[in-house]
């Protein structure tokens, strides 16, 4: 059958230039002079900008003469540095990437493109003879790496791309090459060469949100916490509301930089009482208790009281769902019914290394936290060094992913998910030396991303800790009463309102840009940060040392 094709396709060929051949003179010019133009015009559609500078310098050159060629030229140049001198943070924004596109574009990928796809075996037969290559379509020129929006030709598939990713690493002479797929898109991927690496440098910690005027409103995005940086520069954000978070790591590979991130910029939401974190460090205080005072709840040393910390928030939360049942669609952050962190340092040491009943007793109530608290405000931030399904049998409930150093690369698809590991989270290969660097992966990315978490010292946790801890008085911790009781003739008990000083807390949702339309932006008074203060001047407490009142 193939030799048949083949054959056919021969003859229709020799037909096709036998009648061309058989063509007179005066019907062969006009046919070849029009077959010309439409490749003109096409190549003028598909690259505006250099058939309007061609076109410029050309009518200069013929009209004006050299003269005012060299005008043309030179203008453009001098305007461009007396831009770039006067403002160069518009020229950087503006022309910049333009300029480096431009590059990138047309010298260090155009010329050899072609080449290095016929060597790293990246072509398809066309059927007559020739051969078919992916062609570049867009380029991206990010501060670490080039991206390349190629189309795939009928043949190829993104997956015999990413097999050759080593090849075209070498073949650009880049650190790595990372192969995705374009979603929503059939047929198209992202080939990104990383030139080099900036996550080798330690992040510094990240600003505490204030307020601009220091008495308007502070933001607290609970859809985007940001927490360290990218591989390509942007900013690292995970979301916390409605998410469980996942954080494994070998010792030193950095847990502890990504989770005082994460309450570092929570702080303002902390002091005001709209997020409450429980704090559990089976390691007997070692990571968690420099940052006590935050802390609405905290437990270092029994297991057995751990077990029965998490069953009190798992009774807490199902009160909650039932007092909020019928009654709201989306959870929203409040002084009433604030976002619960449980924070577990170490869940090996609770769900394999303590005694049967502790064990079952926490699986069972980390069970429910975790199928059943994001709906209603309460989020489980896990960290482990040992992601083993023995260790974690429901990481599977975990909906944010973050693989820091480990040690075989089965444990990064364990940790990210199956394939992980071979769409280029690497995170066997991370080195103590570079602690916070690590590979997440979200629901609303297909493939995993490289980052790093900021850096938090021992000084900014404790400094930290005591201007944002918690004050839960009378006065404005309403959340930890229990819902509201239904007597023997079904009436409920009157609800409890909010206080004063919680008046001026927005509940209406601010929709996100960048992040799920179920995510809202949350955001804390500065005015009511200034009250809590001064009441626990008032009360004769400092931050540090207040008393934290336990939920029943």
């Amino acid at each position: 059958m193939a030799t048949r094709v083949e054959s056919a396709q021969v003859y229709r060929e020799s037909m096709g230039q036998r009648v061309w051949d058989a063509l007179p003179g005066w019907v062969k010019v006009p046919v070849a002079i029009g077959i010309g133009a439409f490749k003109v015009v096409r190549f003028a559609v598909r690259h505006p900008r250099t058939t309007l500078v061609s076109a410029t310098l050309g009518t200069a050159g013929l009209w004006g003469g050299r003269w005012v060629l060299a005008g043309v030229v030179l203008a453009p140049m001098v305007a461009a540095a007396v831009w770039r001198i006067a403002w160069p943070a518009s020229f950087g924004r503006h022309v910049t990437p333009r300029v480096v596109r431009w590059q990138r574009r047309w010298i260090r990928y155009g010329r050899r493109w072609n080449r290095w796809m016929v060597r790293c075996k990246l072509s398809v037969n066309d059927g007559n003879g020739g051969v078919v290559i992916p062609s570049i379509q867009q380029i991206e020129a990010l501060p670490a790496s080039d991206r390349l929006l190629v189309d795939v030709p009928v043949g190829m598939t993104v997956e015999a791309i990413r097999q050759r990713a080593g090849e075209l690493a070498n073949a650009a002479r880049a650190r790595s090459c990372r192969v995705t797929e374009v979603a929503d898109t059939p047929g198209m991927a992202w080939v990104e060469l990383q030139h080099k690496d900036i996550l080798r440098s330690t992040v510094a910690a990240l600003p505490i949100p204030r307020s601009a005027d220091g008495v308007g409103m502070v933001p607290v995005d609970l859809g985007q916490v940001p927490v360290g940086i990218r591989e390509d520069g942007s900013g690292w954000a995970i979301p916390v509301k409605g998410r469980h978070i996942l954080i494994a790591g070998r010792s030193r590979s950095g847990k502890g930089s990504v989770l005082w991130s994460l309450l570092r910029y929570l702080a303002p939401a902390i002091r005001a009482g709209v997020v409450k974190v429980t704090g559990l460090d089976p390691k007997g205080g070692m990571e968690l208790s420099m940052g006590r005072p935050l802390f609405t709840r905290y437990e270092a040393d029994n297991p057995a009281a751990m077990a029965d910390l998490l069953e009190a928030e798992a009774d807490h939360m199902d009160a909650v769902a039932k007092e909020l049942a019928g009654n709201v669609r989306k959870f929203s952050p409040s002084m009433t019914h604030p976002l619960h962190l449980v924070v577990v340092d170490e869940l090996a040491n609770l769900t394999a290394y303590a005694s049967m009943e502790v064990r079952r007793r926490v699986e069972l109530a980390l069970g429910r936290l975790l199928t059943k608290g994001a709906a209603v405000g309460w989020v489980v931030i896990g960290c482990t060094q040992e992601p083993n399904k023995d260790i974690i049998p429901m990481r599977g409930l975990f909906t944010y992913r973050i693989a820091l150093g480990l040690d075989t690369p089965s444990q990064v698809d364990m940790v990210l998910g199956e394939g992980m590991r071979d769409k280029g989270a690497a995170a066997d290969q991370i080195p103590l030396s570079t602690p916070g660097i690590a590979y997440a992966k979200s629901e609303y990315e297909a493939d995993p991303f490289r980052v790093r978490a900021a850096f938090l010292t021992d000084d900014e946790i404790r400094a930290m800790a005591a201007e944002y801890a918690p004050i839960t008085t009378d006065t404005n911790d309403v959340e930890d009463i229990p819902a509201p009781a239904v007597d023997n003739e079904g009436q409920a008990d009157k609800p409890v309102q909010a206080p004063a000083a919680a008046k001026g807390w927005p509940d209406a949702p601010v929709e996100l840009a960048d992040c799920s339309p179920d995510d809202a932006v949350s955001v804390v008074p500065e005015s009511l940060l200034a009250k809590l203060r001064a009441l626990s001047t008032d009360d004769g407490q400092d931050g540090e040392g207040q008393d934290v009142k336990e939920v029943a």
